[in-house]
């Protein structure tokens, strides 16, 4: 098992290294802390991280077969490291942060299976996100027919296995699952967030969420129309309109088209009224 040539406990490394390779998404979630959250101290976070992975390390050299080394991992993870959804009434902003959920063993099922996925792939498991049904999920390919699916929020796993004469529709409505990588993860990460800050009214801290997700996306609609929400919501009445003026003319069938012309012909009307 050979790790990647960097100090994880050094965020920098992040920067320089874009030109060379992406880093593993997990790191790219936990550096987003930093955009909204300039005062925080990552080094526990990635000191926690650094030592979960070397005991994996340890561990692969003492289980070679992938089943038995996925059931011992699982055990690890769920029983040993006690990772779990949270109990407490804790702000789904910060359970849906790494640094929480490292520090404090609880998060979302997104911030779990992103975790427990890392583990995996560290463990030379062909391990990624799924969703099915609208679900958050950890797929382990054991072959192309054959694989577990994980609930991240408690660990059952569920085996399947792809009969040799299913068709492909057939095998498809078995297993409505897509599978999510990298940049896809990093950017569903990015959107649960802004959400779960736009549910608090942390404006600010939603619209970093937006302009991160629009360096990935660029000039997206749904992007544009989720700034101009909240730069209203931070008076900022010009930009706003601006943003969701471009979010009309971009999607003109979308069923929210007539509340969203409402909000503009009510900031046209604000902005009348100041002058």
């Amino acid at each position: 098992m050979t790790t990647l040539g960097f100090d994880e406990h050094d965020e920098s490394y992040l920067d320089d290294a874009y030109d060379e390779f992406t880093p593993p998404a997990i790191y790219r979630c936990i550096k987003a802390e930093s955009k909204w959250d300039p005062q925080i101290d990552l080094t526990p976070c990635y000191e926690t991280l650094t030592d979960f992975e070397q005991q994996i390390t340890a561990l692969c050299l003492k289980v070679s077969d992938e089943h038995d080394r996925l059931e011992k991992l699982l055990d690890v993870f769920y029983s040993d490291w006690l990772f779990s959804a949270s109990s407490l009434k804790v702000p789904e902003y910060k359970l849906n942060t790494l640094s929480y959920t490292l520090s404090m063993r609880s998060g979302t099922p997104t911030t779990l299976a992103i975790l427990l996925c890392h583990f995996l792939q560290q463990a030379n498991l062909d391990a990624n996100l799924s969703i099915t049904q609208g679900d958050v999920g950890v797929h382990v390919a054991i072959s192309d027919e054959e694989g577990y699916i994980i609930e991240p929020s408690s660990g059952q796993q569920s085996w399947y296995i792809i009969p040799e004469n299913a068709d492909e529709e057939e095998g498809q409505e078995q297993e409505p699952l897509e599978l999510i990588f990298d940049d896809e993860l990093y950017k569903l990460f990015l959107a649960q967030q802004k959400w779960s800050f736009i549910s608090e009214n942390k404006f600010g801290h939603a619209l970093t969420c937006v302009e991160m997700l629009m360096e990935l996306l660029g000039d997206d609609p749904y992007e544009r129309r989720d700034r101009g929400y909240l730069l209203n919501q931070l008076d900022c009445p010009k930009m706003a309109r601006d943003d969701l003026q471009f979010f009309v003319d971009e999607c003109p069938d979308d069923p929210a088209i007539e509340i969203i012309q409402h909000q503009i012909e009510e900031l046209e009307d604000n902005n009348k009224t100041h002058h």
